[in-house]
């Protein structure tokens, strides 16, 4: 399957925040795969900027925005495409994502995290929807979506959400 001729049959169907996750091939996404028990090692959201489909995501250089098909053909794997079959505010959404550009990525709470994983310690704790200086990929999404009226994981805080917890939320579904 041509993956260029597919994103652009797929392109005009991509609503903003629509979300993105990826099923790594290096190392560090191998490992985030295996402790979380995924395919998946990373998520990002969709946004439409004008003409331009750009992806927001939380990575190493902290929250970033790219366009989407530079991302896609860089990245080493595959990538699925999730959307909502919630009703969602998009505008709440996009705008609280813009904001988070710039922001830091937080490899301590991602450690923090698969440790609480690996020993099934608080990951039920709910919390409110508050911004953090730091951030990782899910809960930088996972954020996003409660921006905009959608809890993708009831009962689990936003920063106890995985690439796996968003794939595996029943308020979306897989596209591509």
């Amino acid at each position: 399957m041509d993956l260029r001729a597919t994103y652009q049959n797929l392109r005009s169907e991509i609503k903003t925040c629509d979300i993105l996750l990826y099923q790594g091939k290096n190392w560090f996404s191998r490992a985030i795969r295996f402790m979380i028990k995924s395919p998946y090692s990373h998520a990002g959201i969709v946004v439409w900027w004008n003409d331009r489909l750009m992806v927001i995501e939380a990575v190493g250089k902290g929250v970033v925005v790219t366009p989407l098909s530079q991302n896609l053909s860089h990245y080493k794997g595959p990538v699925h495409l999730y959307v909502t079959n919630q009703e969602v505010d998009r505008k709440k959404m996009e705008v609280f994502a813009q904001e988070e550009l710039g922001k830091e990525y937080s490899i301590w709470k991602l450690i923090v995290f698969g440790w609480k994983i690996l020993f099934k310690k608080d990951i039920d704790k709910r919390d409110e929807l508050k911004r953090e200086n730091k951030l990782y990929c899910s809960y930088f999404v996972s954020q996003v979506y409660n921006a905009g009226g959608c809890d993708l994981k009831e009962n689990t805080a936003d920063r106890f959400m995985s690439p796996k917890d968003i794939a595996n939320s029943t308020k979306l579904h897989q596209v591509f």
